[in-house]
């Protein structure tokens, strides 16, 4: 089943692009934490790149799968 993600309504194993980022991999979302501001924080874990955690606001991401790219 496909489901199109509509901006900042991201789920846990979403795959996102980071907006802005020099590294247009694709990330898989591991989970959200929220920070002292009550801004929701994604945890992003690169698909060809075991090493490779980052935590992204939600505002930053973007879904890779509207784009056609997988």
């Amino acid at each position: 089943m496909l489901r199109l993600v509509p901006d900042r309504q991201f789920y846990k194993g979403d795959l996102v692009t980071v907006k802005n980022s020099r590294n247009q991999g694709p990330y898989c979302i591991l989970g959200f934490k929220e920070n002292d501001k009550n801004q929701k924080i994604a945890i992003l874990k690169a698909l060809f790149n075991d090493t490779d955690i980052i935590e992204k606001p939600e505002s930053e991401l973007k879904s890779f799968l509207i784009k056609g790219l997988l």
